[in-house]
């Protein structure tokens, strides 16, 4: 396997619903990378499968995906990492929801590409690597 990548929440969603663009992303890149996510992608995914409509099904779906890949979690300086990110992006005024400064600030410590169909967002965050 090649390197390790964070695979955003809106991505893993796609996924899941076998998006054929998406799923062919993930072919296309399985030698590549070695696909990861982060605590705050398994709150989002879970958020969501509670609120579906067949919730026990999704549930237990999500939670199946998730044995599959490596779980970044947040640390003391992925928090430090944050802070500064959040603080900076205010002071500019242009803000940022604290859920997607939080996976940029786990990728930026742990070095890792972050993949997302978000770019807009995630691209104020100085420092964050973001995959094609």
């Amino acid at each position: 396997m090649g390197d390790s990548i964070i695979i955003d929440s809106d991505v893993l969603i796609d996924f899941l619903r076998k998006k054929p663009d998406v799923v062919k992303w993930f072919e296309d890149n399985k030698n590549k990378y070695d696909f990861t996510t982060t605590i705050v992608n398994v709150f989002e995914l879970y958020t969501g499968a509670f609120k579906s409509f067949n919730s026990g099904d999704e549930i237990k779906k999500v939670s199946e995906f998730l044995k599959t890949m490596d779980i970044f979690d947040l640390t003391l300086d992925c928090a430090k990492e944050a802070g500064k990110q959040r603080a900076n992006l205010e002071k500019q005024g242009n803000p940022l929801e604290s859920r997607d400064i939080l996976i940029g600030a786990i990728a930026i410590t742990n070095n890792l590409l972050l993949k997302t169909n978000n770019k807009k967002h995630f691209e104020r965050i100085e420092g964050l690597k973001l995959a094609d």
